[in-house]
């Protein structure tokens, strides 16, 4: 434990954070709109990092990094988006008014399919990206001795402006206050007129976009293979539990969280492999105290 490294440890405790957040709101807004857990979400990040890495291989020795950057990440986002909606609407919306152990085991069966799916289609390889080291590697002098990879401060950055996106849409546009009020009453929301369909679908999208946002800024730092997405999905889950479910600020105030927690974890000098059982154990206390998660509401079950 050296005070003196404690801020390079904080920074990268947000920088982590921002990313569990990304994929929070996913799991958050769609529990907020259906009350389903959707355990795939996971897989579309892993999804998305696979469609980020075709598209930059397709197009990167044929236009400047300056633009092939920006086009990967846009275009694993929409990725992100297409999965998600495509599993909502073959697998999801038949089941809408089922049991909920039916839309769980129905949303783990999903993130099955695709982990599968992928490991036979890639072989279970793993790929990374090339031509992109000296950006991924470039550092930046913080203080003293330390320095600071550039990449990670573009992982707040975009993920701050995603997350004003989506508060700008949730609370000045007709289709977040829709959204607003089908996660109220879905069923006052459609006598009042209001297409619950697509704020559904709209919801996926826009939480599958997100996800895949952070999967092609983790897989172009690390390596891509088919079960990448499942123990940062699971955080991610954790965090929107902890932030408390339903709610857009809880998920990101729980991803921010538990990328600090994990961090000053590695700082105290715990061995980096106790990082998730510490998470874990935070989602136990939280739950012991507050089971509704620090900005969740109790609801109550309409009968």
């Amino acid at each position: 434990m050296n005070f003196y490294n404690l801020p390079v440890y904080l920074l990268d405790g947000i920088c982590i954070g921002a990313i569990y957040a990304l994929i929070a709101l996913g799991y958050t807004m769609v529990y907020g709109i259906i009350k389903l857990i959707n355990f795939a979400h996971g897989e579309f990040f892993m999804v998305s990092a696979y469609a980020g890495l075709g598209i930059f291989t397709l197009i990167s020795e044929r236009v400047p990094l300056i633009i092939s950057i920006p086009v990967t990440i846009l275009g694993s986002g929409i990725a992100g988006a297409a999965i998600a909606v495509i599993a909502e609407q073959i697998a999801y919306k038949p089941i809408r008014n089922a049991d909920r152990l039916i839309a769980l085991l129905t949303a783990i069966g999903v993130s099955f399919l695709l982990q599968n799916l992928f490991t036979f289609v890639n072989g279970g390889n793993a790929l990374s990206f090339h031509g992109i080291s000296e950006i991924i590697d470039h550092s930046f002098p913080l203080y003293g001795t330390h320095t600071f990879q550039t990449i990670k401060i573009l992982y707040v950055i975009l993920s701050l402006l995603l997350m004003v996106l989506l508060w700008y849409i949730t609370m000045h546009t007709r289709m977040g206050r829709a959204m607003r009020a089908t996660s109220q009453d879905i069923d006052a929301a459609r006598l009042m007129g209001i297409n619950v369909d697509r704020v559904i679908m709209v919801t996926f999208a826009i939480g599958g976009f997100f996800a895949g946002i952070a999967g092609i800024l983790i897989g172009s730092k690390n390596t891509i293979e088919p079960f990448m997405g499942f123990i940062p999905g699971l955080i991610a889950f954790v965090a929107a539990v902890i932030g408390g479910i339903g709610s857009i600020p809880g998920a990101v105030l729980g991803g921010f969280l538990i990328g600090i927690i994990q961090q000053l974890i590695l700082w105290v000098g715990i061995p980096s492999g106790y990082r998730d059982v510490v998470t874990f154990l935070l989602l136990i206390v939280v739950l012991v105290i507050r089971p509704q998660g620090i900005l969740g509401t109790v609801q109550n079950e309409k009968v």
